[in-house]
């Protein structure tokens, strides 16, 4: 089936223009990319339908809630039993198996470390077939995978798209309401939801739905437009740990962020602080890139480094081993 799928440029152009703004007008999308709305719209719907492309929605981490790497090391054939169990889990965003051992990497929200601290001591360590788990909570995310771009827009149509809309709320902190949650929850399974339709499936008044979209999109939800692993090019996935002095950290984040490659940067608490991944076209550009830090982030030293064999799981989306998406699990805060 793989074979079979091939991405022309207005389909690249409509995946890019939908990562800059999720839910713009299919007029906007169809001025900036060069076909009309119905051609558009149309081509987006051929994608999702194929799990080519689509939009996964899911809630910006707050002052109080943590969100946190864990590093489940397993036996070997125990793995697919353990990750079955950890996609099902709607406070687990992404997991991703590596090459390195039974490697198992999820990323999970929480309300609080307590919630962390249960989730790991009570459920995750207790399993037939994990032999350990490291957490790695995250202090600070400087960029993550709503902010990568495919770059086949020009410049001129990103900025057009850009101010039509609300920015992202990476970064920014504000508490979770139920209210929120329910509309999150809503735009998990239907990412471009009207206002009718939000107020239809939540029972509320049109004017309450539309100010509570408002809201959940300006201050608590990332929506991210993904394209399958097979479509973007880049079909090598690998993580990266490494250390740096804490004064360092966001110069040499700056330069990582600025690199085509990479798609995610944070820090977290550990002696291996800094945490970044990256989508590569060839196993080889992982040395041009070591090799460009090591002269401009000469503080920084990569630790390890993890391919990415097989993404079950990104952000709520169930995946296939082509990197379609196949269901899925709207993501909330466990508590």
């Amino acid at each position: 089936m793989q074979d079979s799928i091939v991405l022309d440029e207005i389909d690249l152009r409509i995946v890019h223009a939908m990562q800059v703004q999720p839910r713009a007008p299919w007029a906007l999308i169809g001025s900036v990319v060069g076909v009309d709305p119905v051609t558009a719209a149309r081509r987006w719907r051929s994608l999702t339908d194929s799990g080519t492309a689509w939009i996964a929605a899911y809630p910006a981490a707050d002052a109080g809630s943590v969100l946190a790497f864990l590093d489940i090391r397993c036996e070997p054939r125990s793995r697919k039993r353990i990750v079955d169990e950890l996609v099902a889990h709607a406070h687990v965003m992404s997991v991703n198996v590596h090459s390195g051992g039974c490697a198992v990497m999820a990323e999970a929200l929480f309300v609080g470390t307590d919630a962390l601290a249960r989730y790991v001591l009570d459920d995750l360590q207790l399993q037939d077939g994990v032999t350990d788990v490291v957490v790695h909570p995250v202090t600070r995310v400087f960029t993550e995978g709503s902010r990568w771009r495919l770059g086949t827009l020009e410049p001129s149509g990103v900025r057009t798209l850009r101010e039509s809309g609300v920015a992202p709320p990476l970064g920014r902190r504000h508490p979770l309401d139920r209210a929120t949650v329910a509309v999150i929850d809503v735009l998990g399974r239907r990412p471009r939801v009207s206002v009718t339709e939000l107020a239809h499936e939540l029972e509320i008044s049109t004017s309450t739905a539309r100010r509570r979209l408002g809201r959940a999109l300006s201050q608590r939800t990332l929506l991210r437009c993904e394209l399958a692993r097979f479509a973007t090019g880049r079909p090598i996935r690998v993580l990266f740990t490494a250390r740096i002095p804490v004064l360092d950290a966001e110069r040499a984040a700056r330069i990582l962020r600025a690199r085509t490659e990479i798609r995610l940067v944070a820090s977290v608490a550990g002696s291996n602080n800094l945490f970044f991944a990256g989508w590569f076209r060839a196993l080889p550009d992982l040395a041009a890139l070591e090799a460009d830090l090591a002269v401009r982030a000469p503080t920084l030293e990569v630790v390890d480094r993890r391919v990415v064999l097989d993404t079950p799981k990104l952000m709520g989306h169930l995946l296939d081993r082509d990197g379609r998406s196949i269901g899925v699990v709207p993501v909330s805060v466990r508590t």
